[in-house]
């Protein structure tokens, strides 16, 4: 692919706050009243909270409410389980999931947001993917209801919208069903080297931890298709771009969309986003971290495993994109993506998507700031992103290079 060096700016992904968050800044400011784990089942909740320690004074509130919802919402989710657990388990997913995969801030949450707005999918929503044991019923209205009153508007390192209705990343979700997640790295970033890779490439996870993980994530694939009406599943989870193999053994019918994006606004956007996700999910001291080293390793070993699990996938089960394309011609990439993975009534669905993007033209392309070092170690690094995906190795025009 050849690639502009550089491309319109896109709301969902790259659009940066009023007041820049930093990790002073996280770490002075209160974080939101309540956790994601407090969505946990049992297991999976003592096993974080026990296994872990270190955690700071500033985390001590938000602890405490999260154990106090953890433990109000126990019985509803019991009640669930026992109500309609068998009828998810023998729940047969008729159509074949789609999975949008790449790089963290590489464009997946506008991909998302695009294919989204057809009605013939079905997605997690905000509200699922931090509470997937409460789905199902009018009781589950109970939990929703308190999430709404403290959720932000945006997701704070980026002017994208939060809502419980909006599409989001299952990610979450999978952290609230096991305790092998990659927003573990959020949420004790101590041992953050040690979780991303145990998450992404399963680095020392024992082979019960593996089949549970596996059993989790075909739970939680169940149960929304049967949440969805049988509807076919939309996922976007930048952690799955590592996760091919499992997901094809999963799901052997399951379709893939890789969206790649000039390797500088990924790392500058992707450095970026730790400040917010820390102040509000950290329980421990995360002033130590070394988000730039964690930022290029894992692009780096991320990036080389996608490009090794892709050549297992026949050519209409995957379907490769990039921001500037999507960006500059959204209506015509989607048909593309449309045709290449044989989704159905391609022009009701695209009738849907173009209203979606035109509430959202006329947005400002950022600046951003890289250190002339840093700018030296990504060329070094990754270059063999930019020469597999075609994108100049010198910085495009808008990114200031500092010394």
């Amino acid at each position: 692919m050849s690639h502009p060096a550089t491309a319109p700016s896109d709301p969902a992904s790259d659009s940066v706050p009023k007041t820049r968050w930093t990790l002073e800044r996280a770490a002075a400011e209160r974080g939101p009243i309540l956790h994601p784990l407090a969505g946990a089942n049992p297991s999976t909740f003592f096993t974080q909270v026990n296994r872990q320690g270190g955690y700071t004074a500033r985390s001590r509130r938000q602890r405490l409410v999260t154990w106090a919802a953890f433990l109000g919402r126990l019985p509803w989710a019991a009640y669930e389980s026992a109500r309609w657990g068998r009828a998810i388990r023998e729940h047969r997913v008729e159509k074949p999931p789609i999975f949008l995969i790449g790089h963290w801030r590489s464009g997946t949450t506008h991909l998302h947001n695009l294919l989204s707005r057809d009605p013939q999918f079905g997605f997690i929503d905000f509200g699922e993917t931090t509470m997937p044991w409460d789905m199902i019923g009018p009781k589950v209205e109970i939990g929703r209801s308190v999430i709404r009153k403290i959720l932000p508007t945006t997701r704070g390192y980026d002017n994208v919208r939060l809502s419980l209705e909006e599409p989001q990343e299952e990610e979450m979700a999978l952290g609230n069903l096991n305790p092998l997640c990659y927003f573990n790295i959020y949420y004790f970033p101590r041992h953050s080297d040690d979780y991303s890779r145990r998450a992404l490439f399963f680095t020392g996870v024992s082979d019960a931890e593996r089949e549970a993980f596996e059993r989790a994530y075909d739970f939680l694939i169940r149960k929304l298709s049967f949440v969805k009406g049988g509807r076919q599943l939309l996922f976007k989870n930048p952690a799955s771009t590592a996760r091919i193999p499992l997901l094809k053994r999963l799901y052997p019918d399951a379709k893939f969309v890789h969206i790649v994006r000039n390797p500088y606004p990924v790392y500058r956007s992707s450095i970026g986003k730790f400040p917010r996700l820390y102040n509000a999910f950290a329980w421990q001291d995360f002033s130590g971290v070394d988000t730039h080293r964690l930022t290029i390793d894992i692009y780096a070993e991320l990036m080389q495993r996608y490009l090794q699990d892709r050549a297992s996938l026949p050519p209409g089960d995957l379907y490769e994109t990039s921001y500037e394309a999507l960006t500059a011609d959204p209506l015509g990439e989607i048909g593309r993506i449309y045709d290449r993975l044989g989704i159905g009534h391609r022009d009701e669905g695209l009738a849907h998507i173009a209203r979606y993007v035109d509430s959202i033209r006329d947005y400002e392309p950022n600046e951003h700031r890289i250190a002339r070092a840093r700018v030296e170690e990504i060329q070094s690094r990754w270059r063999f992103a930019f020469d597999h995906f075609g994108y100049p190795i010198e910085p495009p025009a808008n990114i200031r290079i500092e010394d």
